[in-house]
């Protein structure tokens, strides 16, 4: 399964998957990624996340969905803090 890194402080970072995904956007100024199996993941940064944020990692995972492999590092504009999911109804 394909997936990403988002940088998070001290080196370390958060996982998420990068297959199935039917949406990405902004939301509340953090990057929800909407996925087909009724699923978000809402990563939140440490100042408000951008546009530019979404479009980061939608060209990560254009690399990964459906692939295996390294994953790559994804930096946005601010270091990830939270990345939370929860089921949508």
């Amino acid at each position: 399964m394909g997936h990403i890194k988002l940088a998070k402080a001290s080196g370390k970072f958060d996982i998420v998957s990068a297959d199935g995904v039917g949406s990405v956007k902004l939301a509340s100024n953090k990057v929800a990624i909407g996925y087909i199996a009724n699923k978000e993941v809402q990563i939140t940064g440490a100042s408000n996340l951008t546009q530019a944020d979404v479009d980061a990692v939608i060209a990560a995972i254009d690399v990964m969905e459906g692939g295996s492999g390294v994953a790559p590092l994804v930096k946005l504009s601010s270091l990830v803090t939270a990345t939370d999911i929860e089921a949508l109804t």
